[in-house]
């Protein structure tokens, strides 16, 4: 049989199990694999991409990257969007294959936008000047996730209100989001830090944002009791230094690197950020041999992307080898391990949603 004759349901299950960028080309084949892709029911309940993709985008530029990667080969990077909206805007956050981005130097006057790149959707997301009248925005971080308890997304926005020079500590005030509801609303201000990381992760139900060093902690964020919490992070002595956190088997994860006479990177994993006991777990030890890589993200499973200037490997953490892949040129500190969807935007938060937030 013809997969074009199949039965609705068989074939929305064979295609359920490809992944997203292949469906982007199989929608071109026939008119009755573009109407089962698009499908509102099968883009939200069966085709769940977990599909893990090296994503690049460059502070200011409109175009957004993915990297093919391929090992013992060179990385290629495969354009799959343009977004003029994007000039003055980073990524500052990921959830299930949306992206949030801030504007960089004019944030009271450009808005935060949420972006699927692969079905080339874009809103805009305005803040609501009369909830903090007194949050002259110097510096704006946000976040972004999802909240299973109310199945509803939610955005966070942490503004510095002051800055004292002396002690060099930032007080801040925060408000959330409920695209459910499609409500603004006040939350008890974050713990006063002295820096705080701008890109956000989303692991075990919470944000997370990485703090100075000298904190020795990351704050979260949890979406359902809507609070913020230090959480102390393993770092015993000086000898140790975070590198980044990453969401990894649907757990918060803490890149460390132990350096003494050889250099160790450990990942330690939160099994449960919203949890009252808050254990840190190591559950890698990779010896990288005397060299500094950044962690980019995990890769399939049980894999690690690593990168240093002109070096960039897949790290099996099963099989304890390295394998490497990329040039030098690619830029690829500023990629970011992400997974992509075909949800559609509109039919999560509606067409008009920008306008009522």
């Amino acid at each position: 049989m013809k997969m074009n004759k199949l039965p609705l349901a068989i074939l929305s299950d064979i295609l359920s199990r490809v992944s997203s960028q292949s469906l982007l080309r199989f929608r071109c084949v026939c008119k009755r694999w573009r109407e089962a892709i698009d499908d509102s029911y099968f883009r939200n309940s069966l085709h769940c991409s977990k599909e893990r993709v090296l994503l690049h985008h460059e502070y200011g530029k409109e175009e957004i990257y993915i990297s093919e990667i391929q090992e013992e080969a060179a990385m290629k990077m495969i354009l799959i969007g343009k977004f003029p909206e994007l000039k003055g805007y980073m990524l500052q956050g990921a959830c299930n294959g949306f992206l949030l981005f801030g504007h960089w130097t004019d944030i009271e006057n450009n808005p935060e936008l949420l972006i699927n790149p692969l079905a080339k959707e874009i809103l805009r997301l305005p803040r609501v000047s009369d909830l903090l009248p007194n949050m002259s925005a110097i510096k704006l971080v946000c976040g972004f996730g999802f909240d299973r308890s109310a199945n509803t997304y939610k955005m966070v926005q942490i503004s510095e209100i002051d800055y004292d020079e002396e002690t060099h500590t930032r007080t801040t005030g925060a408000r959330v989001c409920n695209f459910k509801k499609q409500l603004w609303r006040t939350c008890k201000a974050p713990p006063p830090s002295q820096w705080l990381c701008s890109k956000s992760v989303f692991a075990c139900g919470a944000l997370n944002w990485l703090i100075d060093k000298r904190v020795k902690a990351t704050l979260s964020f949890d979406l359902t009791s809507e609070e913020f919490s230090l959480i102390p992070i393993p770092i015993s002595d000086d000898s140790y230094g975070a590198t980044g956190m990453h969401e990894v088997g649907e757990s918060l994860a803490l890149f460390l690197y132990r350096i003494s006479n050889t250099t160790h990177l450990e990942t330690w994993v939160l099994k449960d950020a919203t949890s009252t006991r808050r254990e840190w777990t190591i559950k890698y030890r990779i010896d990288t041999v005397g060299k500094f890589y950044y962690v980019l993200g995990p890769y399939e499973l049980e894999k690690l992307i690593l990168h240093r200037w002109g070096d960039t490997c897949l790290y099996d953490v099963n099989k304890q080898r390295f394998t490497r892949c990329g040039t030098e040129d690619m830029a690829l500190h500023r990629c970011r391990s992400v997974t992509l969807s075909l949800v559609s935007l509109e039919q999560l938060f509606g067409e008009e949603t920008s306008g009522r937030l």
